[in-house]
């Protein structure tokens, strides 16, 4: 019986040897499959450059053509007119002495119309593969146990194989203590943040060196989710395609509830009041003594003051509009804007607007008692859009035109930037974050920024899906990449939450968000 029993011990030892075994070939497996993936993200972005750029070629070969086209038109134009002058003299005589032997002055369109120009026809050329694309394939070598040679030295030897197997699975982030079943599909986003962070996450970070590169950097947890806050619906507390989230110095969420045309307000108990224009309320004739367009108020930005001035800019009647945390109106504001967009309170009390088809920010300094007391412009830019302000008075914004093409409503509004630039509070530009901002990451769709007690600016992505974070010393981190649907704003609280607005998903969800500690030696 203790022959037997030795020999039993054996086997069990045998068996989880091998279970180990399947363990760590299967997560090879997952890690080789992890490269293919990246393989084919790497090639994705190549593909996509090259389009643009040939996209870019043909673009501008068309702009010129139009440009011939347009000074030939001029040229027509103009002779018509000319002859059509002389014609109104009733000077047939001076006309047909003009006319006779000036065939000179015949518009020749011919050399200034080319007839023939390149574009360039894109065209993809498959690689061919031979065989099916396979990861890797299952080998096995045989070898022979035998019971009856000393059962100490095949213990020992088992002892060194669990050892060496456990230390492999380890490394490879697949040693835990709870069982896996070996024959289930793998959770391909786990096994990335695992490979990423070292431990199951909800965020990757990574870094840019010196020459543009990006590398994977471990790091703690940044952000968990915690709750999600509303739901699609008209009554409080629910929302309506929201778009844009500040918070007070003194902890209140204001939510602009574009679908249902008002701004919400939640403290910590809950939704507190709501503020909203309609054609019985109150502040009708002010607003009307002030400018304002009636009844609707339709928002699209909101910012906060530290002295507690709501700033709304308003897509209605394209105005800017300042309230009360009461909710009553104490300014209007709509002149040389032509289609104000983004807001932003800086930390002396001022708001910056953003003028996305006028190419300017401006800011403007507001009196509760008074209205709007001085304007001024802060600098011109290509469409921008959003903007933020950091607690040093330096303005973020967002430059240029970008799409999310996954959008479900056709909704305008929802239209981002693809690039970050900078301006101080003397008007002086600052640095910029191009749409390739490394060598590998790009900016898709930039709906809404915020910047962290530390000078850290984050960033919602909607054609991304993610939330990044901008170090002020550089490089980039992807604190959330999965559970947005469409995130158009973003802040963080003194609590140590993050709130990510989600405009297709009704809500605002609720992260943790540990930020980062600067160390006081240099």
């Amino acid at each position: 019986m203790s022959e037997i029993q030795k020999k039993k011990s054996a086997i069990d030892n045998i068996s989880k040897s091998l279970r180990l075994k399947y363990q760590a070939v299967q997560q090879d497996y997952v890690s080789a499959e992890l490269r293919l993936q990246e393989e084919l993200g790497r090639s994705r972005r190549t593909f996509t450059t090259s389009m643009a750029e040939v996209e870019k070629l043909n673009g501008q070969v068309l702009e010129e053509q139009t440009y011939h086209l347009n000074i030939a038109e001029v040229k027509v134009v103009s002779r018509c007119d000319y002859l059509t002058m002389l014609v109104r003299q009733s000077d047939i005589a001076l006309l047909k002495d003009d006319g006779e032997g000036r065939d000179d002055e015949e518009i020749d369109l011919s050399s200034s119309l080319p007839t023939m120009f390149q574009l360039q026809e894109p065209e993809l050329v498959r690689t061919e593969h031979t065989k099916p694309v396979e990861v890797g394939q299952v080998t096995t070598n045989t070898y022979t146990v035998n019971t009856e040679d000393e059962e100490s030295g095949l213990e020992v030897a088992l002892e060194g194989d669990l050892e060496s197997v456990a230390g492999a699975m380890g490394a490879t982030g697949g040693g835990r203590g709870a069982p896996l079943d070996l024959y289930r599909d793998i959770d391909m986003f786990a096994t990335i943040e695992e490979a990423a962070c070292g431990s199951p996450s909800s965020f990757k970070s990574k870094s840019m060196d010196a020459g543009g590169g990006a590398g994977a950097s471990a790091g703690p947890q940044v952000c968990q989710f915690v709750k999600k806050m509303g739901c699609k619906g008209a009554l409080p507390g629910t929302f309506n395609l929201p778009v844009s989230i500040c918070v007070t110095p003194h902890g209140e969420v204001l939510v602009a509830d574009r679908g249902n045309y008002r701004i919400q307000i939640f403290n910590r108990k809950g939704f507190q009041r709501e503020i909203r224009r309609n054609a019985s309320s109150i502040d009708n004739f002010v607003l009307s003594f002030l400018g304002a367009d009636l009844p609707n108020l339709i928002p699209l930005s909101i910012a906060v003051t530290p002295q507690g001035l709501i700033g709304i800019t308003d897509n209605y009647d394209n105005s800017v509009k300042v309230y009360t945390m009461d909710g009553q109106c104490v300014a209007c504001h709509k002149t040389q804007l032509i289609k104000p967009w983004g807001i932003t309170a800086t930390p002396s009390g001022q708001f910056v607007v953003s003028d996305v088809e006028g190419g300017k920010l401006w800011c403007l300094t507001v009196d509760r008692n008074v209205g709007v007391v001085s304007y001024n412009r802060l600098c011109s830019a290509v469409r921008p859009k959003f903007v933020t302000c950091d607690a040093a008075g330096t303005v973020y914004f967002t430059q240029g035109l970008a799409l999310n093409f996954e959008k479900r409503h056709n909704e305008p509004y929802l239209e981002g930037g693809f690039s970050i630039g900078s301006v101080d509070k003397d008007g002086q530009l600052g640095k910029q974050l191009s749409h390739f901002f490394s060598e590998n990451e790009d900016f898709r769709c930039i709906t809404g920024m915020c910047v962290d007690t530390n000078g850290d600016l984050l960033v919602t992505d909607s054609g991304r899906k993610e939330i990044l974070q901008f170090p002020k010393e550089g490089g980039f981190k992807v604190l959330i990449q999965e559970g947005l649907t469409c995130p158009v704003g973003v802040v963080t609280t003194q609590k140590g939450q993050l709130l990510v607005l989600d405009c297709w998903d009704h809500c605002v969800k609720v992260y943790t968000y540990l930020q980062r500690r600067h160390s006081s030696t240099s």
